[in-house]
């Protein structure tokens, strides 16, 4: 009789199954019946064959990530236009409410689909200068209020509150990016709060270069403010450099969205700096890319644009001056506040 001594590691079954999967084994096409199936070492087993599975990814270009940007923003870009000329015309109760519930609250460009666009438009108009405020959006409290309870009188249906209207368009726009909802709440309304009128005068100021007009218009064909009031030439500030420029549609909203990410704005958290700090990064990336593929002095190119930045700052920071200094004391005698707009022009 012959005695078949195995070696050791052939005689151990832990050693035999393990030279077994190296060899190319499938564990899963074993033959068991039902109580080695519940067996707790064959699902260990099953998981770790899970883990195993190589899993696809798909690896984008740095040139189709650029453009997928691009496209997203073009599409942002053009719900606002829709906003801005809809229907939609908040109440004298939307303008009472903070920031923190008009940031919390359901995002309202969609109204535009539903309400579509705003009958009577364009309106010709022209209003006198209030005696007190030298600003047409700033009345005289006999003009704009009657009667012992003070009430507001409505102004029509299609007449639209600009400055308020678009400063709460610019909080729908800055809601649509994930980033912004990764933020905390406090950090979504320090940033709001220091960055809404500086992509306010960015938006109305491209409006207004892009239709080839020097001047503060809007979709309703309105000039706001005009010419002989006394603030003008600050609301007026960012259209010079957009004209020397000459901006083009896709450099202006990857400005925008430049403008928005903006990690050093004081009061932020560090995790919002953080997140705030990458999508600035990736915007920055993108322009600068466009401008080396279409302008043959790209980088020149790259910081002429981001020189604008620095005019909306001190446009936004004068803005503010004008408010605490000059509306706040009217606009306090008001039966009422606009609480956000307070919030946004005291941060």
């Amino acid at each position: 009789m012959i005695v078949l001594i195995l070696p050791k590691e052939l005689r151990c079954q832990s050693c035999r199954f393990k030279k077994c999967i190296e060899v190319g084994m499938n564990s899963k096409a074993l033959e068991l019946n039902e109580t080695e199936k519940e067996a707790l070492n064959f699902k260990k087993l099953a998981e770790l064959e899970k883990e195993k599975i190589p899993t696809i990814q798909t690896i984008i270009s740095k040139e189709n990530l650029s453009k997928n940007i691009i496209d997203m923003l073009c599409y942002l870009e053009l719900k606002i236009d829709q906003f801005k000329n809809s229907a939609y015309n908040p109440s004298i109760i939307d303008w009472m409410k903070t920031t923190e519930e008009l940031v919390t609250r359901e995002n309202k460009l969609s109204l535009a689909d539903h309400l579509g666009p705003m009958s009577g438009w364009p309106i010709n108009r022209k209003m006198e200068l209030p005696k007190v405020s030298r600003m047409r959006d700033v009345p005289d409290i006999d003009m704009k209020y009657s009667g012992s309870t003070a009430r507001p009188v409505p102004s029509p249906a299609n007449q639209k509150m600009w400055m308020f209207f678009n400063m709460m368009t610019f909080i729908e726009y800055a809601k649509t990016f994930k980033f912004f909802q990764k933020l905390d709440l406090n950090d979504q309304l320090v940033l709001i709060g220091q960055n809404t009128l500086l992509c306010m005068n960015l938006h109305n100021s491209y409006y207004a270069v892009s239709r080839k007009m020097e001047k503060c218009v809007h979709p309703d064909g309105t000039e706001q403010p005009q010419r002989d009031e006394y603030h003008y030439p600050v609301v007026s500030m960012a259209l010079a450099p957009l004209i020397r420029c000459d901006i083009q549609l896709i450099e202006y909203i990857l400005l925008k969205a430049i403008s928005l990410c903006n990690p050093t704005v004081h009061g932020l958290s560090e995790h919002g700096q953080t997140i705030i700090a990458k999508e600035r990064q990736q915007f920055s990336d993108v322009l600068l890319d466009h401008c080396l593929r279409n302008r043959s002095y790209g980088p020149s190119r790259f910081v002429e644009l981001l020189e604008i930045i620095s005019v909306l700052v001190r446009q936004q920071r004068l803005q503010k001056d004008i408010h605490i200094y000059h509306i706040s004391p009217i606009i306090s005698k008001f039966p009422f506040s606009v609480q956000f707009l307070d919030e946004i022009m005291y941060s």
